[in-house]
């Protein structure tokens, strides 16, 4: 199975979650082709990267069936799995290219957190973001560490407390999304062309190396840390419960009911 597909145009390429039955949710294998796709740009001659989902959505975060299935790893299974997640957030805000992530339907929990996680994003119509994993007694450990890069403390802690989905233009205004387009893809490719007739490449790594350094120095500890976190809230009850509850009826479990 192919999980991410490849193209080039010109000195764009574009990266595109291929999984639309789950919504391009975080697989396993959908992390380990994205990370690797990411780790062969450093060595092209591309000047930009555009992330966008096949079909309706984006990408709808974690995928639940794998997750549930986790919750009975031992913690070094369940920490190997996170920590491969941070690999990939890790690879994208590290990128040396321009990166724009082309937003059209749901952009949930991780897959915000990928949007988040690029230097841009162009959202459509159609975009919806929403945190929902305290819905589902789970935690935004990982996007936890690099959100705040682009949403203030306070308003991000109301993202995670009261999980409602936002619009393109709440996001906007949130500060989560820099520009909304009818045609978020070819919006995105535009920006980037625009960009790379503006920078010089080096230049442009440079300095996204030493705007993530000031932003997040201690972003290596900080993901590790976080990977614990999420590790080992997989394995609580309520987070069985909520996962389980979602997986069975589609919905989030109301959780003044014992």
């Amino acid at each position: 199975m192919v999980w991410v597909n490849v193209s080039e145009t010109g000195p764009v390429v574009t990266l595109e979650l291929a999984s639309p039955e789950t919504g391009n949710a975080l697989a396993a294998g959908l992390v380990e082709e994205f990370t690797s796709a990411l780790a062969r740009l450093r060595a092209s001659r591309a000047r930009a990267v555009v992330v966008v989902g096949r079909g309706k959505h984006f990408c709808t975060g974690a995928h639940l069936d794998e997750l549930a299935h986790l919750a009975e790893a031992p913690l070094a299974e369940r920490v190997a799995d996170a920590s491969r997640l941070a690999v990939l957030y890790t690879e994208l805000l590290r990128c040396p290219l321009l990166s724009i992530a082309a937003v059209n339907g749901a952009a949930y929990g991780g897959g915000a957190g990928l949007a988040a996680a690029c230097d841009l994003v162009v959202a459509g119509p159609t975009a919806r973001f929403q945190f929902s994993e305290n819905r589902l007694g789970f935690v935004p450990a990982l996007i936890s560490v690099f959100l705040p890069r682009r949403i203030p403390p306070a308003r991000l802690a109301m993202l995670f407390f009261d999980p409602e989905p936002v619009d393109a233009i709440e996001a906007a205004t949130a500060g989560l999304v820099d520009e909304i387009a009818g045609d978020p893809l070819a919006r995105a490719h535009e920006r980037a062309l625009a960009v790379a007739r503006k920078t010089s490449p080096a230049a442009l790594a440079e300095t996204k190396k030493l705007l993530l350094a000031l932003a997040l120095p201690h972003l290596d500890q900080q993901l590790a840390h976080a990977a614990q976190v999420n590790a080992r809230q997989r394995e609580h009850p309520e987070c069985r419960r909520g996962v389980a509850e979602f997986l069975a009826e589609r919905a989030f479990p109301d959780w003044l009911e014992e």
